[in-house]
């Protein structure tokens, strides 16, 4: 039922527009489900931005009968879209950053440090938060490898590899905000206080993180 309503309406939308503009939508569409994010400034992505904010109903209602959620936000410019669904688990190394990165992102907004609503937290306090959490500084290969893994989630840029850490210099996207919510930074609250071992870790984030994850992205997000 779902599915003939968001049809019927493509229909008329094209009636009042034209089949190339009907085409976009499906295009754009497709490029959602294959990146997740749009944003208004970023290169390749603006026209995909302007027919999403032309055409939110006609989106939410799509991707609601595909079981995820649609997200538009004017001020920061980006609209996308979340699975209801479980989808693939973070490892705990990603679940973590993903986590201290959220929890950053709100302290250095909480300041007034943005720039767009964008945030670019201190690396060396990345690993410190980490340490706090862990017991221990992670090896730099696994903390590029969880970065770009979340690069491709779209939640963050990476910028210039910094001399001193050997990594690479991480912007945190507003829109890390619909990704991890309140919930999950309640979550890393309760690993800084009762943290005890890997294993009573390992549990509670696979318990936790079930809607964090969303289908992996390809390489090419961030063009």
């Amino acid at each position: 039922m779902a599915s003939e309503i968001v049809l019927r309406e493509l229909k008329d939308i094209e009636a009042k527009t034209s089949q190339d503009y009907a085409d976009s939508l499906r295009n754009t569409a497709a490029y959602l489900l294959q990146k997740q994010w749009v944003w208004k400034g970023k290169r390749g992505q603006k026209e995909h931005f302007k027919l999403c904010e032309d055409n939110q109903t006609y989106f939410h209602k799509l991707f609601d009968g595909l079981d995820m959620t649609w997200h538009y936000d004017r001020n920061f410019g980006y609209a996308g879209v979340l699975p209801r669904g479980s989808g693939k688990q973070l490892d705990i190394t990603s679940t973590l950053f993903l986590l201290i990165l959220r929890k950053m992102y709100d302290a250095e907004a909480s300041m007034g440090r943005t720039e767009l609503g964008r945030v670019t937290p201190p690396t060396v306090e990345l690993l410190n938060q980490y340490e706090h959490v862990k017991g221990e500084i992670p090896l730099i290969t696994d903390t590029n490898n969880a970065m770009e893994i979340l690069r491709k989630k779209g939640i963050i840029e990476l910028g210039n590899r910094d001399p001193d850490t050997k990594l690479y210099e991480v912007t945190v996207l507003p829109n890390i905000t619909r990704v991890v919510s309140p919930t999950y930074v309640g979550t890393l609250n309760r690993f800084l206080d009762s943290y005890t071992s890997e294993s009573s870790l390992s549990e509670t984030a696979h318990e936790e993180t079930d809607d964090i994850e969303s289908e992996e992205l390809s390489d090419d997000n961030a063009e």
